[in-house]
């Protein structure tokens, strides 16, 4: 169950749902296993926002995740439940039942004893209610904004208006208020360009800030409308980046050859590459996979063909098994 604030306009809280369930099973997905919306066998329907199992070798695989929450947060299995407002007592209890009964199922599943689960339950407001009344203090181990109770209790607290604002918390910072959001969307814009957290968050960002219609926009809340538009702007100023980088290595490649067409030519060249290098990095983010050989030339063709407009909508709007099929289709719209 993932709580959202509600919106005078339909629509919102299903797209920053995703949101935040599509970054962190990204992330989770870069060193293990990870679902979101797992359903938990019980005689009412409860599902689980994210499950991640993590996998040892991926872990080493990846230093560039630093020592810090999230690598915390992934280095054991885990259940992780968003709320966008403080978390209530009435909430904490549901989480727990659903936990219990999910770990539960995995001992049947096993037909042997497993360790308890880790919860790690994200606040966007301060629990003052459920810190005080659990007993939950802060985590020596960890940030500002880490609350836990015993530890034998495996639960933890992140408030997450309350966390540093330093990269190891750019991707949580994302989920929380418009303000802290906004925030963060910052500091992710100013990482290096090939920064890891960029390449997570980067195609969920950019798919939200173009799916909200027009009307849609226009009635939400002024942090959150600033929120889509500066991510779009972001976005498109990456995409004139990566032309430009082309652009110099057509000119470059131009002079070298030594003749006024083949300047005109590389300039061309350089803008189509920078326009198929963004996409086909875009792709890939969706699929969790390189693209194949045969994908990166069928990605070219449909630019040429269809038009960069119309190849952004699919990659930012299908299903991951519509996007495959889409490439994969020589007659593809």
């Amino acid at each position: 169950m993932v709580a959202f604030l509600c919106y005078p306009l339909p629509g919102m809280h299903f797209r920053f749902d995703q949101l935040g369930k599509n970054i962190l099973r990204d992330f989770f997905g870069l060193v293990g296993a990870a679902e979101t919306e797992v359903e938990v066998p019980a005689g009412d329907a409860q599902r689980i926002d994210v499950w991640h199992v993590p996998d040892p070798a991926l872990l080493v695989a990846h230093p560039e995740i630093e020592p810090g929450l999230l690598r915390s947060m992934a280095v054991e299995p885990g259940m992780v439940e968003v709320f966008s407002q403080a978390l209530d007592a009435a909430e904490l209890h549901e989480c727990l039942r659903k936990r219990y009964q999910w770990h539960h199922t995995l001992e049947l599943r096993a037909e042997r004893r497993l360790p308890l689960p880790a919860a790690w339950l994200l606040s966007a407001g301060r629990p003052d209610g459920v810190l005080r009344g659990f007993g939950f203090a802060p985590d020596a181990a960890g940030p500002a904004g880490l609350y836990a109770p015993a530890a034998e209790w495996r639960v933890q607290v992140v408030v997450i208006g309350e966390l540093p604002r330093e990269r190891g918390t750019v991707l949580l910072r994302l989920l929380g208020s418009a303000r802290v959001r906004r925030m963060a969307l910052r500091d992710l814009t100013e990482l290096p360009g090939d920064a890891w957290e960029r390449r997570v968050a980067l195609p969920w960002l950019v798919r939200l800030s173009f799916e909200v219609p027009a009307a849609l926009l226009a009635g939400l809340p002024s942090e959150e409308r600033d929120f889509i538009m500066e991510t779009r702007e972001w976005y498109e100023q990456t995409l004139k980046q990566a032309e430009e980088r082309g652009i110099e290595r057509g000119i470059e490649r131009g002079i070298e050859r030594g003749i006024e067409r083949g300047i005109e030519r590389g300039i061309e060249r350089g803008i189509e590459r920078g326009q198929l290098r963004m996409t086909a990095r875009l792709c890939a983010m969706r699929l969790g996979r390189p693209l194949a050989e045969a994908e990166q030339a069928a990605l070219a063709s449909l630019l040429d063909r269809l038009g960069e407009e119309r190849v952004g909508e699919v990659v930012l709007s299908f299903s991951v098994e519509a996007l495959a099929a889409w490439l994969a289709d020589p007659s593809a719209r």
